[in-house]
């Protein structure tokens, strides 16, 4: 009994060993994901805001930029430059 007792504590003490080994192995990994993960964090963000405002402000904005068409570039505010900026970038 004595035998199997002391078996037992070496098969946990293995088994501890081999995890904490996998738990090192692992942190370093989740650490590698996550720095990935940070660093196309801030385009993903821009990408959902970007389909966002083209699937619900698109047609309202190529109404708007209707009316300043004809106009030179130089007769545009500020503003509706923008917009006419954004409609091309969008229809790409």
């Amino acid at each position: 009994m004595i035998l199997s007792l002391t078996a037992a504590s070496a098969l946990v003490a293995n088994r501890a060993s081999a995890i904490e080994a996998n738990e090192l192995e692992n942190s370093a990994f989740v650490a590698e994901l996550k720095r990935k993960s940070d660093e196309k964090r801030e385009e993903r963000k821009q990408e959902r805001l970007d389909d966002y405002n083209k699937k619900n402000f698109g047609d309202y904005l190529d109404w708007v930029a209707g009316n300043d068409a004809l106009k030179d570039e130089s007769q545009l505010s500020e503003n509706d430059r923008a917009i006419r900026a954004y409609l091309k970038s969008i229809k790409n």
